[in-house]
């Protein structure tokens, strides 16, 4: 993801997002409802699952359109380079 993508995330950081692909790492157990209020919110979120869950199918949906979707890859990228102010306002 380059830093004009991620300076645009982070901008919309408060918009409403979805977050999709989350699994659960323990036998039997049934996979997570992931229920989050913001783009920065699902991004933490997702930052900080593994190990407790798998997260190699993730996706973030934000619902401002202008916006990719996001993996875990980027995920990663976004939270090395702001961290905790995307959930901050």
């Amino acid at each position: 993801m380059d830093r004009p993508t991620m300076a645009s995330v982070f901008r919309v950081r408060h918009a409403p997002a979805t977050v999709s692909g989350v699994r659960s790492t323990g036998q039997g157990q049934a996979d997570p409802i992931i229920r989050v209020r913001s783009l920065g919110e699902a991004i933490r979120f997702v930052a900080h699952a593994y190990p407790q869950y798998d997260i190699s199918a993730v996706a973030i949906a934000a619902a401002d359109p202008s916006i990719p979707r996001l993996g875990g890859l980027d995920v990663k990228a976004l939270w090395r380079e702001y961290g905790e102010r995307l959930t901050q306002e």
